[in-house]
């Protein structure tokens, strides 16, 4: 079994979709403008030095969910199922030609992101995602709590633990990332895919395939799936 873990929001999303699905939510009238400011806030007390990147994403989201505390878990979903459309259209545009790839040679996909679930989620069918580990949002009966129940953005290296990882034959074939929270997957997986301008870290005998421009190598990432594929197939017979 051949395993894929992909960040969303830079890697396979340009931006970061909690913010654009705060702008959405504002326009239907379910979180206040006072939600926006304090994203402002907690960016400004980033970039001057103030709370480390860790801190920043996990307060971004613990706004996030006390800006939305009280609401109907119902209403939340139909206001991320409408605003779907707008997050399509932020996806790069090798995106769904990579899902394809990926069913091809039957990796089993799973997206591990900081990014709001609800909206990862409405990917599920079309992408072929096996699971998905994000930010979600903590529910009681029909109302949101106002608390985070899960946050994936945070410490990644946690799901190379994860009991799928651990399965007998289980391979982590490839990881896709563009930030440094990224790291402990991408150096963890045969195919490590670095997306956007950023060198990271990697270690040294990483042969690390880079997406940093519009168009996207597949043909390069096919080539090297199937190398591996073929690679495991020969040891099985022999």
């Amino acid at each position: 079994m051949h395993i894929a873990l992909l960040d969303w929001d830079n890697t396979l999303h340009r931006g970061y979709t909690i913010y654009s699905l705060a702008d959405y939510l504002l326009e239907q009238g379910l979180v206040t403008r006072g939600l926006l400011h304090h994203f402002k806030e907690l960016e400004q007390l980033y970039l001057t030095g103030g709370i480390s990147y860790a801190e920043y994403t996990e307060r971004t989201c613990e706004s996030f969910a006390q800006a939305l505390s009280g609401c109907s878990a119902l209403l939340y979903k139909e206001a991320v199922q409408s605003y779907r459309p707008l997050n399509e259209a932020a996806l790069f545009e090798d995106v769904h030609a990579l899902f394809r790839l990926l069913r091809k040679y039957n990796v089993h996909t799973y997206l591990v992101s900081g990014a709001p679930f609800d909206v990862l989620n409405t990917y599920a069918e079309e992408f072929g995602l096996r699971g998905i580990f994000a930010f979600q949002l903590e529910v009681s009966g029909d109302k949101l709590t106002g608390r985070v129940s899960s946050n994936y953005g945070l410490d990644k290296e946690r799901i190379l633990s994860h009991p799928l990882l651990q399965a007998p034959g289980a391979v982590h074939l490839l990881s896709m990332g563009d930030a440094v929270a990224d790291i402990p997957l991408l150096d963890h997986s045969l195919i490590p895919i670095v997306v956007g301008k950023h060198r990271l870290a990697l270690h040294p005998d990483s042969d690390t395939l880079h997406f940093t421009g519009e168009k996207w190598d597949l043909e390069l990432l096919e080539k090297r799936i199937r190398g591996i594929k073929s690679a495991v197939y020969r040891k099985l017979i022999t």
